[in-house]
């Protein structure tokens, strides 16, 4: 901790240790010459190599902490606007070089640590802020441990060294949005390829004898203590319910606990083609950090339902084609293949919902910033209206809406009191 003579301003300054590149380029040296032996093993799927030439790259990028100093700069401009309750130290690009950053100081604690009541809010913020980047900028902050997300003293959510970022292309993006919607369908076929554009299985395989095992390895995760079976319609699975209430399949993927399901696809990499791709690695630790820290106080905590709406946002609010296929695969109870497509106004109903629950969840903990600005402040307990919602995104989806879906809409009751994504009664 210092003080900038210039300007009185407090300041954090983080200085390198000396021979830090040194060691860390012999220990990745001994690891490298390591996986290259390990790659004889026909039994490994996955590429350690590749694995660890990714994680070599990102820790070279660490140990720069003026690349270090523009991540953050970056990060900030790219949040500001969604989600301005993330805080961001300043980097003081004068005062920064290779082996020492100099930043804004920040006064809060750890999140993870935090006793305050609005810590379950804090973490449904972290999940937009972590899904924007994976999933819209592609600017990925691949290290959120529990010591670099911090509660303010004044209730926002800082994000605190950006040395280990990783870079997301729209192709990934895409597919992992596109992979949510086959989940929620659970339509296991979809989802294998879904895999193929993820890296997970290189492309040529032969997909057949890899469908049943990760359809058990999906049935699996929606079976936890507090989760029973669901009725799934390829393998006759009968149903039933999560959290004291009845669920239909779609409603149950949601409830997937991220951290058992990457353990059971790890598994399979022994037997099958399947192999966990360098870029995921980095992401899964900052998602299993956040189902971490959200665990602790609200163990039914799903990141998938806490996803849902950033992703119903995304679907509703970007014209690509490859997410407005997925939101008219979403929608229609056949996928919207072929003539008399049935649109499942439920699902639509849902969809709205968590949209709204969007716009609730990016206008929370604004701390000082609703002082400053009040109509910006998100009222204690909103009561949705999907009118607004049903008018500023018809334009955007790829059907005519039929004639009585506002009067539904508007008039179907919302429960979101288990801080997931808001539903209709009856999906």
């Amino acid at each position: 901790k210092g003080t900038l003579r210039s300007t009185g301003e407090t300041v954090a300054v983080k200085v390198q240790r000396p021979y830090v590149l040194e060691t860390i380029t012999v220990d990745l040296f001994v690891l490298r010459r390591l996986g290259l032996a390990l790659r004889e093993i026909r039994s490994l799927n996955t590429d350690l190599v590749a694995l660890l030439d990714e994680w070599a790259a990102r820790f070279f990028d660490e140990l720069d902490y003026v690349k270090e100093g523009d991540n953050g700069t970056r990060f900030a401009e790219q949040m500001k606007e969604d989600l301005p309750q993330i805080v961001v130290p300043k980097t003081f690009a004068d005062y920064t070089s290779r082996r020492v950053l100099t930043t804004g100081w920040l006064d809060g604690e750890k999140l993870s640590q935090s006793s305050a009541d609005d810590v379950t809010e804090l973490v449904q913020v972290g999940v937009l802020c972590f899904l924007k980047q994976l999933l819209d900028t592609g600017f990925f902050h691949a290290d959120p441990h529990p010591g670099n997300l911090i509660r303010t003293e004044d209730g926002r959510l800082a994000i605190l060294d950006f040395g280990l970022m990783t870079q997301v292309d729209d192709d990934i993006k895409f597919g992992m949005i596109e992979a949510v919607a086959h989940l929620i369908r659970r339509d296991y076929p979809l989802i294998v390829e879904d895999f193929v554009t993820l890296d997970f299985i290189p492309e040529g395989v032969d997909l057949k004898p890899i469908l049943p095992v990760l359809a058990r390895v999906f049935d699996e995760a929606l079976d936890g203590d507090t989760r029973s079976k669901v009725i799934n319609k390829n393998l006759g699975i009968e149903a039933t319910t999560f959290r004291g209430e009845e669920i239909i399949p779609e409603d149950a993927a949601k409830q997937i606990n991220f951290q058992e399901l990457a353990a059971d696809l790890a598994q399979i990499t022994f037997d099958y083609p399947f192999r966990i791709p360098p870029y995921f690695a980095l992401i899964i630790r900052a998602i299993a950090t956040l189902e971490g820290i959200a665990l602790v106080g609200q163990p039914d905590f799903a990141i998938v339902d806490e996803a849902y709406p950033y992703i119903s946002k995304r679907l509703l609010t970007d014209d690509s084609p490859r997410l407005q296929a997925a939101l008219k695969y979403l929608l229609y109870e056949n996928g919207g293949e072929g003539e008399g497509s049935v649109l499942d106004v439920d699902r639509v109903i849902d969809v709205l919902q968590a949209f709204e629950t969007y716009s609730v969840y990016s206008q929370r903990n604004l701390g000082n910033l609703a002082l400053e600005a009040p109509s910006s402040a998100n009222p204690p307990s909103p009561q949705p209206n999907l009118s607004p919602l049903l008018s500023a995104s018809s334009s955007l989806l790829p059907f005519q809406l039929p004639a009585p879906f506002t009067a539904l809409a508007t008039s179907r009751p919302v429960s979101s009191s288990n801080g997931g994504a808001a539903t209709s009664s009856s999906s």
